[in-house]
């Protein structure tokens, strides 16, 4: 079969194909209802699926609301190797007591070697952090179980820059051998491009390595802290059943009815990993009684209700010790973002779900009690949804990141921080019913 020769022509065929299967199976409706749901079909879906096959196939996403395009990677400059000298955080610990600290990790997509990048040179230094408790949304999500299972920077920068991210765009069945037209099937009848089967597999194997499976691997003992709490891992998970933000595994028993002790890390990684339209929603197990009879809720990325969660862990009584972020753009950037009122319309879908990813953390961001403990990575001109990079190129976010924390660490003073900001109480989790 002839392929198509440009972008235009890839995007309709599969959008084409699509549509001509919705077309057949309104023939067959025989209730308004179900003639209503197929409007809706190829009046909404089927629009934002060319739109998101049309970005798919060029790779020009805009990057986040912050009024910059991502630029073709080859024109990204090269950096430098990072700083010589570091040492492994495992040697150092053994020769020096660490300071503690809570970390949390934004969400990214594909930069996550740039999170790696920063917490290297926190964890090898020459007074390395040991990490307490670690909490992250999507790609933040991931790199943090990595490093809650007890894999060190150096094994994780590895890991980051050398696994090909093309391979989780994966299809089912017969799909696999016809890419374009089974992403668009993917999207439009399954809520996703891809069936993330490839990326849980990739987290799971990688906690398994070091000992992680179930919650109960990653229990502490912290006396100070609510029982549901104790735990070395904390991911933000977007429950789209029930229009509510999940901290797992703290809310395990509360609201979803189960012993968290006996549930999968990888489960709730890949749910907070699920980046709306690329990967499927995870089907998260549930009881009955917290899931309308299911066994399951319905899961997507946790960067939809807070990407930066980086009040997690703080406390009203006071702070035991410092909680340190990793933000994924440069400040400037955040601050200064700016509209644009000629936006197309991949602009614009990509915006809407950009929008309610950061409106809630902005905040956050806006606040120097937050932004003060912040360390911010220039990642411009790196598109978060880029499957393809290149080693090279995620070696370079991980000098990015190497950077800004160095540069953080110049003049961070934890106890001068404490004089300056009074302790305060986390924010609640979203949650729609409640409003």
């Amino acid at each position: 079969m002839a392929q198509p020769r440009d972008v235009a022509s890839v995007a309709i065929t599969v959008m084409g194909g699509a549509s001509l299967s919705v077309s057949a199976l309104r023939q067959r409706t025989t209730t308004t209802s179900q003639a209503h749901r197929l409007e809706l079909v190829l009046n909404w879906v089927v629009p934002i699926g060319f739109i998101f096959v049309m970005a798919k196939v060029t790779n020009s996403y805009p990057d986040k609301v912050t009024g910059t395009e991502s630029v073709p990677l080859t024109s990204v400059q090269p950096c430098g190797p990072p700083p010589a000298g570091l040492q492994s955080s495992r040697t150092r610990a053994q020769e020096m007591s660490m300071p503690t600290a809570d970390l949390v990790l934004e969400g990214g997509g594909v930069k996550g070697a740039a999170l790696v990048g920063a917490v290297s040179a926190l964890t090898q230094r020459a007074e390395p952090y040991d990490f307490h408790r670690i909490a992250g949304a999507s790609a933040g999500a991931m790199v943090a179980s990595f490093l809650a299972a007890g894999i060190d920077s150096v094994d994780l920068k590895k890991i980051m820059t050398t696994q090909d991210f093309a391979q989780f765009e994966d299809e089912s069945g017969v799909f696999k051998h016809f890419k374009l037209f089974g992403e668009g099937v993917g999207l439009l009848f399954h809520q996703g491009l891809f069936t993330g089967d490839v990326l849980h597999t990739f987290i799971a194997q990688h906690l398994a390595d070091h000992g992680v499976t179930t919650w109960g691997d990653l229990k502490i003992d912290d006396d100070d802290l609510p029982p549901e709490q104790r735990y070395r891992l904390a991911v933000v998970v977007s429950d789209v059943s029930h229009g509510r933000e999940l901290r797992l595994p703290w809310d395990y028993s509360s609201r979803l009815g189960l012993n968290p002790d006996i549930q999968l890390v990888a489960d709730a990684v890949r749910s907070s990993a699920s980046m709306p339209f690329f990967f499927r929603p995870f089907h998260l197990p549930a009881a009955n009684e917290y899931s309308a009879e299911n066994g399951h809720i319905l899961c997507t990325d946790g960067g939809m209700l807070s990407n930066y969660p980086i009040d997690i862990f703080d406390r009203p009584t006071g702070a035991r010790w410092p909680t340190l972020g990793v933000k994924l753009s440069a400040r400037q950037q955040v601050t200064g973002a700016s509209w644009k009122p000629n936006a197309n319309a991949l602009q614009l879908a990509i915006s809407l779900v950009s929008t309610m990813t950061d409106a809630r953390d902005q905040l956050h961001i806006d606040d120097p009690f937050y932004s003060s403990r912040t360390i911010f990575v220039d990642t411009t001109g790196y598109s978060s949804t880029n499957f393809h990079l290149t080693e090279a190129e995620k070696t370079c976010l991980f000098a990015n990141g190497l950077q800004a924390s160095q540069e953080f660490l110049s003049s961070w003073d934890y106890e001068q921080w404490l004089a300056l900001y009074a302790a305060r109480a986390p924010r609640p989790p979203f949650d729609a019913s409640a409003l």
